[in-house]
């Protein structure tokens, strides 16, 4: 039986999973075009010819794994109920937990593309929120909740059985209930 030959897209896709699989395992320090073109039996060829190079290659991955792991984050942030909210967020959490990892956890060695797109999505959740709040998103209020929910999120991440969907859902009322009445008394 003869292989089918990839397309470029195919490609590519099969490149950036075996990049990211690395990241993931072993961090940004680990990867190089080498290694993705070893662990994805082509030659460093067939990776330059998608990437051009290690940083065309780390943008690409980042460029796809923030957009796996945000993709319909808009739809949630429009929500005004907690529960719908949280059930939605972790809904994108299971979809996608290695490209979560990759954002909520930076592995080690992460270049400054990471913190730069970390920082943008941060942002928009900051917004997010400073609108559900009604408070300054570059306040301390807002910044509080986000890092507890981040917390929250990366726990989740690291052991679903340890800190399942409920309690997530639990602590995140909760943190929201809190940010709410600190909010309403500050004005």
């Amino acid at each position: 039986m003869t292989k089918r030959r990839m397309s470029g897209a195919e490609r590519r896709d099969q490149l950036l999973d075996v990049a990211r699989d690395i990241v993931a395992a072993d961090g940004y320090v680990a990867l190089t075009i080498e290694r993705v073109a070893a662990q994805s039996n082509v030659t460093r060829t067939v990776v330059y010819q998608q990437f051009t190079d290690l940083g065309g290659l780390t943008t690409a991955l980042l460029d796809r794994e923030s957009a796996i792991a945000f993709a319909g984050m808009g739809s949630v942030a429009e929500l005004a109920d907690v529960d719908q909210m949280g059930r939605g967020i972790l809904a994108y959490l299971h979809a996608a937990p290695v490209s979560w990892r990759i954002i909520l956890q930076p592995p080690e060695g992460a270049p400054s593309q990471v913190r730069d797109r970390i920082a943008l999505g941060r942002g928009y959740a900051r917004r997010v929120a400073g609108r559900h709040l009604s408070a300054d998103p570059d306040g301390p209020t807002v910044r509080m909740l986000l890092a507890a929910i981040e917390e929250l999120a990366r726990l989740h991440l690291e052991d679903p059985g340890a800190h399942p969907d409920e309690e997530v859902l639990t602590h995140l009322r909760s943190l929201v209930g809190w940010a709410t009445t600190f909010t309403r008394e500050q004005t």
